[in-house]
Formats: structure tokens, C-alpha cells, sequence
């Protein structure tokens, strides 16, 4: 609901009410927060204009706070990295060209992100063999390069020797990682 039709939706209550002594019943919403006020028309304004003081700009902050990650522009992000194939979304690059055991153990959940997203894929997470067989990496190697990725935060564990990426990872990615690899890249067409 807007605040326009906040507004309108009181001054409706208002007029319908005159000046008796009748209940005004208000309900706000406001993205995913709702309060219900009820009572004498002036404490219903009272109590409504002290929700909008106390919980708007704090919800507001939070908003601004709160990690996400948008899908499309994840997608766009990846488009020369990930590519959707019948059998689902592959990694079209060489392992090489990633960086490192992290960079790949990363990029292939990211995978598994996109491919569950949109539908391509049953889960958002791999085991610790398909991460094996998907990264050509040594079972030591593998363990120990999720450990210091759960660590980190980027990368949880769902479940016995499954894991899945964060939000922070996703972001992780974006931020640090994928523009070290556009750079190389570069280098090399240059």
C-alpha cells in the first residue's frame, strides 16, 4: 500500500466516523511490515504517525543493509563464465583461467546457484564428489579449500559433504574475484 492510499484509507476512516465517539480500525503496510491500530480516531493518528516515525527510516536502513543478490544481474555477471546447456548450466571456461582451486570450488556452487534459481537444477548444492569430478581437484584439496571457504563465510554446509554458496559469497565473487579474472583475460587478448 502506498502512503497515498495510507492517507486516503485514514481520511476515509475519518469522514465515515464524524466526530463521535465510534472506533477507527487502520491497518498499514509498508513492503513486509504491517501494524493494525484500532481506537479513538486522534490515538489511532497518534499511534500511526509514531509508527511511521519509528519504523521507516529504521526499516529503511535495514533495507539499505540487507545483502541480496539480484538474479539478472548475477546472470549478466557470469555470462562468460556460465553458459545453459539441455543437460543444465556448464562452466565454459578452463579451469586455469579461474585463479586457483577456491576460485573453481566457488564458481561450480555459483553454478549450482543459477542453475537452481532458474530452474535448471533440483538443488542449490553439491556434494563434496561432484565438486571433486567437477573441478578435477583431489579429495585433500577439495576439504581443505571448503573449509577455508565456510570460514570465510562464503560457502556453507547444508548438510554430510554438502555445501552451498552465501549471499556473501555470490557477492565475494562478483566483487573480488570475477574482476581479477575479466582482467586476465584481457591480457591475454590484448
Amino acid at each position: 500500500m502506498s502512503e497515498e492510499n495510507t492517507t486516503i484509507c485514514i481520511f476515509k476512516g475519518l469522514l465515515a466516523m464524524g466526530c463521535g465517539e465510534a472506533n477507527l480500525e487502520l491497518t498499514v503496510k509498508y513492503k513486509d511490515v504491517e501494524a493494525r491500530f484500532s481506537g479513538k480516531p486522534d490515538e489511532v493518528l497518534r499511534a500511526f504517525f509514531g509508527f511511521m516515525g519509528r519504523v521507516l527510516p529504521t526499516y529503511d536502513l535495514a533495507s539499505q543493509l540487507t545483502l541480496t543478490i539480484d538474479l539478472e544481474n548475477l546472470l549478466v555477471s557470469v555470462k562468460d563464465l556460465i553458459a545453459f546447456t539441455p543437460e543444465g548450466p556448464v562452466i565454459v571456461v578452463p579451469r586455469e583461467r579461474l585463479g586457483g582451486d577456491r576460485n573453481v570450488i566457488m564458481l561450480n556452487l555459483i553454478r549450482a546457484y543459477i542453475g537452481y534459481k532458474t530452474g535448471r537444477l533440483e538443488r542449490n548444492s553439491l556434494s563434496t564428489s561432484e565438486i571433486m569430478a567437477l573441478t578435477g581437484g583431489k579429495s585433500g584439496t577439495v576439504a581443505a579449500r571448503l573449509s577455508e571457504l565456510t570460514d570465510m563465510g562464503l560457502v556453507e554446509r547444508v548438510g554430510r559433504g554438502e555445501y552451498r554458496v552465501t549471499t556473501l559469497g555470490i557477492k565475494y565473487f562478483l566483487d573480488e574475484v570475477l574482476p581479477k579474472i575479466k582482467l586476465e583475460e584481457k591480457g591475454r587478448v590484448e
